[in-house]
């Protein structure tokens, strides 16, 4: 720690609390996890707090509304101008990550409440929801647990585009060239589930009632003819789908 310089002005914990906005509480557990202390004590052992500890305690009020913990600021003030970089970095990180997060949780309660709106049954709603859930927390745990990036998203637009073409033809879903594609996007839904059978049983069912109405360029129209494909291979081949 940086030696204190020496100050006339002195601050009771009362009036320092008053001046930041803070609690007398939050100041005595900031001393109690060595985070701020006061610079002296009257006679009657109050606390006297001086300029460097108003000037500490405002750098701590400055961190902790960018959300660091009081552990990660502690580090962060004891150290260089290096350190706090990599401190804030690493926090930029997690809160782009919770961003992503609350995305796809806005998404999910976006078509659920569209769901709600239908004349739906109750307990079809919520198991609506349940596979929504289990598909965002599948994407969750792929993202935690560093699954390599790769060019999904591309590859289902291309599957899209193929699809479309196929539709737009009047193509019948049951035709080879449509079961080829459709193999394929099965291929990759095994792939995302990683062999658990709920998670593809999900997907099928957001398929049927709840399909995203513009995922990689795919809408309902599109989504309940690629359904259809897979009912086929189903039929004919046993695809487990």
């Amino acid at each position: 720690m940086k030696e204190r310089t020496t100050s006339r002005r002195r601050w009771r914990i009362g009036d320092l609390a008053a001046a930041t906005g803070l609690t007398v509480r939050t100041l005595h557990h900031y001393e109690h996890i060595g985070l701020l202390g006061p610079a002296a004590r009257t006679e009657g052992h109050q606390r006297l707090y001086d300029e460097h500890d108003v000037r500490r305690l405002y750098r701590i009020r400055a961190l902790r509304d960018l959300g660091l913990s009081l552990a990660e600021i502690g580090r962060t003030l004891e150290n260089d101008s290096a350190a706090l970089g990599d401190v804030l970095r690493e926090h930029l990180a997690r809160v782009d990550a919770e961003l992503q997060r609350l995305g796809r949780l806005r998404l999910l309660l976006e078509r659920a409440c569209a769901q709600a709106n239908r004349a739906v049954e109750t307990d079809d709603l919520l198991a609506t929801i349940e596979a929504m859930s289990l598909v965002s927390r599948r994407i969750d745990a792929r993202s935690t647990n560093g699954r390599p990036p790769d060019d999904a998203e591309s590859r289902w637009r291309a599957l899209g585009h193929e699809l479309r073409a196929c539709m737009d033809a009047g193509d019948a879903p049951s035709t080879p060239r449509v079961r080829a594609v459709a193999r394929e996007a099965l291929a990759r839904m095994h792939d995302f589930a990683g062999g658990d059978r709920a998670t593809l049983d999900a997907l099928a069912r957001l398929r049927q009632v709840a399909p995203p109405q513009n995922l990689a360029g795919w809408d309902p129209k599109l989504m309940r003819y690629l359904h259809q494909a897979l009912a086929s291979l189903h039929e004919t081949e046993n695809e487990p789908c």
